[in-house]
């Protein structure tokens, strides 16, 4: 490592050179190539001009072997590789090899038919190297080989050559490469001579330098060099020997400085403290130690240390205050506590300061400590008081006679007044105007016989903001007399805001600002009460916006969302003060009349108004964002007088008298009836009988076949009964809605599924069912749940059915509830094998923007549409719409509900082939749709 000077710089001499003669061999190279190749366009030029009017002469005289004996003479030069009279047949007329006459001119060299032919039709020549191969010069020359009648008819033809410079550029090259050799080796020999002087001259010297200086820096200051000389390491050597004698000399006068600075601190009990911030190195002086009341012989200097006698709540202050201290690269002074062994606290105050060098980095730090113990134990008590003063509370003292003669600062920030502008003056000024004189009176009768009060009052503050704050005012007695008052108070404008924003969110709904269910059944109790002491009616709307899931599917929730604004508006317009609306959730709207009449006929007829002009109102057209939208609501009233009934039955009459709206055609108002409480009943029946069906296996697969124009047999759609022990057999249009709306669909439609697999895989080995496939209707509660997908491969995997022959039937408006998510998790389980039929297509709010979209295999025409196929010209071409659409999607399509043979020949006229219905089979049990089968395969 000694001697790396006198290696490194011929190393780099050599490396520098090395690159020099490759550059230079590079660029010569580049050079002669391009001397070479100009010097061979110029002689071919001149050479092919002079044969060129050569063969010309000889060929128009006649004089064949005259001109074959000039093109074979100038073939002889050495850089010709093909020389050829092409005909304008590219046929060789003559060439350098005689092989080659009559033959194709591009079959024996790298000849361009087309490149002769443009030279022919031209008459220009051309000569140029080859873009593939770059040693070869490729030459064009028109030429008439022959005159015919006179002259007046003349055959042209073109001369072709070839000149190769290969030779030429290599002899080149290798002469080229012994140059750069040859100045290579010479490089090479200076930079070892170079290193040689280097290590003779420099690097020993240079050693001695290195070897002195390390013994300076480990404290030996005798090192000296002892280089004599007149060159510059020499003189370098004596001003190390110099800067040596100096140092030991500035280190003696340094020592006798440190001994006079530590009898200075110990007279003026302070210590000090320094840090080099390279090596990390911390000193204390000898007060240091005496301050700390530790031993010097037991403690090394240290951040540590010294943190470990701070006291601990002020450990992070210290540690803070040195960080910034270094990283501001600013004196700092601060005060602090120590905790000393025997437990007493001692203050100091430091002192410190830090030095950078030119980049600006931290290179030492110094410091001082003093004892201030006696000095922070007088002022802390002038510390307390001032602080018991100086609070987040507004303190205001007046003299006896209510004049102020003190404020505090929080009293200035709160109110806007300065001390100085209200000194001398009576608090009334604070006055706000909102409390009368008997607030007032009442306030000093309780300070003069009490001697205080507390309350919350409003006042005004200097810019004229009143606002409210809690104020306490006390009276001071010297001798039972009353010296001074003290009013101590708080702005509590912020908790005041928060009571009321904490009020808004748990009572109002947050987007409309309507009342919540909660505040709403608070009013609800209340209109109770007062209807039962007046005997007025009163009436309960459930409001519920129709469709409204698809403009929130199609255009956004942001447009929900100011729909339901407007909305809340209308609503609030078209009542009385004394009514309440709020909204409940999602599009559904409760409104709230009191005050109807005594007679109950008189309260349906003004609760009927109310709720159509609500109708009418909420069916206007909507403008959102410049976006037209058309909407109605179904609205199910109830009425009520007195508490006869409890609020929450009187929501749920309320909520079925909607119910009954939407399923009478939406856009319209129902009442309650008493019929319909029965209904209300038998389906709280129906609700808990439904929640034992699995439990107590009361449910049962049905199945009817499908079929096509030539009763072959496709497959069957599994089809849901229920039959319990006291309600009987239960209709699907019945206990289905009620399955979906309690969300037991969930582990009844997973059965179904489940039953439906395990009878496709017990089907694999009958000869006919194990080419059928199962059709499972799919609930949207069902379809919709995050895991319906995993759910489905699930059953599939642990059933081993085939999930081709296993078909999902979903509805237009389940999909159209989420299209995205339907065409994500239909794609998901099509890719797994299943297939998708879409169930009574033509019913629901079809868009073939989305239709085209889904991977769906199948369309279900709707058996409306089929049963009056024969006598409604409009259901036949809807039929017949449905049935086109579907073949130009691609898609299967089939009628269900097909019942009478009448309607099969217009059915199989428009193109529908496969058909479900009574016709074919009615919905039968397992065991009869097996026999059914078995007869069918009979046939």
């Amino acid at each position: 490592m000694k001697n790396r000077l006198s290696l490194l710089i011929p190393f780099i001499l050599v490396i520098v050179s090395l690159a020099s003669s490759s550059l230079i061999y590079l660029q010569t190279d580049r050079a002669n190539r391009n001397s070479i190749q100009k010097h061979a366009v110029t002689e071919a030029t001149l050479q092919m001009g002079g044969l060129q009017n050569g063969l010309y002469n000889w060929l128009t005289a006649g004089d064949e072997q005259q001109a074959l004996l000039s093109l074979s003479i100038a073939a002889t030069y050495p850089s010709i590789r093909t020389l050829m009279l092409v005909d304008e047949r590219h046929h060789v007329l003559m060439a350098n090899r005689y092989r080659w006459k009559g033959k194709l001119a591009r079959a024996e060299a790298s000849y361009s038919d087309a490149e002769a032919e443009r030279i022919i039709d031209s008459g220009v020549s051309q000569l140029a190297f080859n873009d593939a191969e770059s040693t070869l010069l490729q030459g064009y020359f028109p030429l008439i080989t022959e005159y015919k009648q006179g002259g007046l008819k003349k055959t042209r033809g073109v001369l072709y050559v070839e000149y190769d410079i290969s030779r030429e550029l290599q002899a080149e090259k290798q002469e080229t490469i012994a140059q750069a050799l040859i100045f290579a080796g010479i490089t090479l020999l200076a930079s070892a001579l170079i290193g040689i002087l280097l290590h003779l001259l420099v690097t020993r010297r240079v050693n001695l330098l290195a070897v002195a200086s390390a013994r300076i820096a480990e404290g030996d200051y005798s090192a000296r060099t002892g280089l004599q000389g007149v060159d510059e390491l020499s003189a370098l050597g004596r001003s190390f020997d110099l800067m040596a004698q100096r140092m030991t000399e500035n280190v003696a006068r340094q020592e006798r400085g440190h001994a006079l600075l530590a009898e200075a601190q110990q007279i003026a009990h302070f210590g000090s403290w320094e840090l080099d911030s390279f090596t990390g190195k911390l000193e204390w002086s000898t007060q240091m130690f005496h301050l700390l009341e530790v031993d010097s012989s037991a403690c090394v200097p240290s951040c540590e240390a010294f943190l470990n006698v701070v006291h601990p709540d002020d450990r992070a202050l210290v540690s803070q205050s040195c960080f910034h201290t270094q990283t501001e690269n600013k004196p700092r002074q601060f005060i602090h506590r120590l905790l000393m062994a025997d437990g007493r606290i001692k203050w100091i105050e430091q002192r410190c300061t830090h030095y950078v060098d030119a980049d600006g980095r931290v290179v030492r730090s110094v410091g001082t400590v003093q004892d201030v113990t006696s000095r922070e134990e007088a002022a802390l008590q002038l510390s307390i008081a001032a602080v018991a003063f100086e609070t987040q509370e507004a303190i205001l003292v007046t003299d006896k006679d209510a004049n102020i003669i003190k404020v505090n600062h929080a009293f200035e920030r709160i109110t806007g007044y300065s001390q100085e502008e209200v000194l001398g003056k009576n608090p009334s000024l604070l006055s706000s105007g909102r409390q009368d004189k008997t607030f007032y009176r009442v306030m000093w009768e309780a300070i003069n016989s009490e001697g205080r009060w507390s309350g919350e009052l409003w006042d005004r503050r200097k810019d004229g903001e009143i606002y409210p704050k809690w104020l306490t005012i006390t009276a001071v007695k010297n001798r039972d007399k009353v010296t001074h008052y003290v009013a101590v108070f708080m702005d509590i404008t912020g908790r005041k805001k928060a009571e009321e924003e904490i009020y808004s969110l748990a009572f109002f709904d947050p987007l409309t600002h309507l009342p919540n269910r909660r505040l709403l059944m608070d009013r609800m109790h209340i209109a109770l009460g007062q209807s039962d002491r007046s005997r007025h009616c009163g009436a309960l709307m459930f409001l519920d916006l129709d469709h409204f899931k698809v403009l929130n599917d199609t255009k956004g929730h942001e447009f929900g969302d100011q729909m339901l604004i407007e909305v809340a508006r209308r609503l609030s317009v078209c009542v009385r003060d004394s009514d309440s609306v709020a909204r409940f959730g999602g599009d559904e709207f409760v409104v709230l009349l009191e005050g109807l009449s005594i007679n109950e006929n008189e309260a349906v007829v003004q609760a009927g108004l109310v709720a159509e002009k609500i109708r009418d109102s909420l069916s206007q057209t909507y403008l959102i964002a410049d976006y037209v939208h058309e909407s109605s609501s179904s609205i199910g009233v109830v009425l009520f007088n007195g508490a006869e009934v409890e609020a929450e039955n009187l929501f749920k009459r309320a909520d079925l008298a909607m119910y009954q709206a939407k399923e009478g055609g939406r856009n319209m108002v129902r009442f309650f009836e008493p019929a319909m409480q029965a209904v209300l009943e038998a389906r709280t029946l129906m609700e808990r009988a439904l929640r034992q069906a699995l439990p107590n296996d009361e449910l049962e697969l049905y199945f009817q076949v499908q079929t096509n124009q030539d009763n072959t047999l496709l497959g069957a759609e599994v089809l849901l009964r229920w039959r319990n022990p006291v309600l009987g057999l239960v209709s699907p249009a019945e206990f289905i809605p009620l399955a979906e709306q309690t969300k037991l669909i969930l582990p009844i439609g997973q059965w179904v599924l489940e039953q439906a697999c395990a009878r496709l895989k017990l089907w694999e080995t009958h000869p006919v069912l194990c080419n059928m496939r199962l059709a499972v209707n799919i609930s949207p509660v069902q379809f919709h749940r995050p895991d319906f997908v995993r759910q489905v491969k699930t059953i599939l995997a642990e059933s081993g059915a085939n999930p081709q022959r296993l078909e999902l039937e979903l509805t237009e408006n389940l999909v159209l509830e989420d299209v995205e998510e339907a065409i994500l998790k239909m794609t998901e389980l099509k890719a797994f094998g299943v297939r998708f039929s879409m169930d009574d297509f033509g019913t629901g709010y079809s868009s073939l923007q989305y239709i085209k979209r889904l991977p769906i295999s199948q369309l279900k025409i709707d058996q409306s549409f089929v049963r009056d196929i024969l006598t409604d010209s409009g259901d036949a071409m809807m039929v017949q719409t449905i049935v086109a659409m579907a073949r130009n999607f691609g898609y299967e399509v089939i009628a269900e509900g097909v019942e009478e043979h009448a309607q099969l020949s217009p059915l199989i006229k428009i193109g529908c082939a496969s058909f479900q219905g009574y016709l074919f089979g009615r919905p039968v049990a397992l065991g009869d749709f097996e026999r059914l089968i078995g007869g069918w395969v009979e046939r």
